[in-house]
């Protein structure tokens, strides 16, 4: 008898201590990334590719409900920088970017909805998307990072 219980006891801590440390999914996105490839369709037609039509350095970060982004752009012989940053959201693939500070003023207070699928060390995300995901291939923008972290 005295077994039993030291036996129920002990099975009750184990699974006390199991409850304890039960953690949060991982966030997929969570993280530093480094932009290796953009394309923006418009209309059924590229007008932009990274690279190709320009050259860009930027790098994109995640914690667990903010962005920020830095990059530098190149096209002819004009180079601008660009940053942003705010607050998302993920709900499966589905991303919901807020824009709470933007070097285009014109973006701030937007909120973009994205595709996003992270696999491996590749990140890809596409936009605008409505509320189930369903991208318009004919006017939209690919971005595809690698994990630097």
């Amino acid at each position: 008898m005295l077994m039993k219980k030291i036996a129920v006891i002990i099975s009750t801590l184990f699974l006390l201590v199991l409850i304890g440390c039960k953690q949060e999914p991982a966030n997929p996105i969570e993280g530093a990334w480094h932009m290796i490839y953009a394309k923006q369709i418009v209309k059924d037609s590229v007008v932009s590719e990274f690279p190709g039509t320009y050259e860009r350095s930027d790098m994109k970060m995640w914690t667990k409900n903010n962005w920020s982004f830095v990059a530098q752009m190149t096209q002819d012989t004009i180079t601008a920088d660009a940053y942003g940053g705010g607050t998302y959201t993920l709900d499966g693939n589905i991303y919901l970017e807020n824009i709470v500070f933007h070097s285009d003023k014109d973006l701030i207070g937007q909120k973009l909805r994205m595709l996003m699928t992270v696999k491996n060390d590749t990140l890809i995300q596409i936009w605008p998307v409505d509320e189930e995901g369903t991208i318009n291939k004919n006017n939209c923008t690919v971005e595809r990072y690698i994990r630097l972290d």
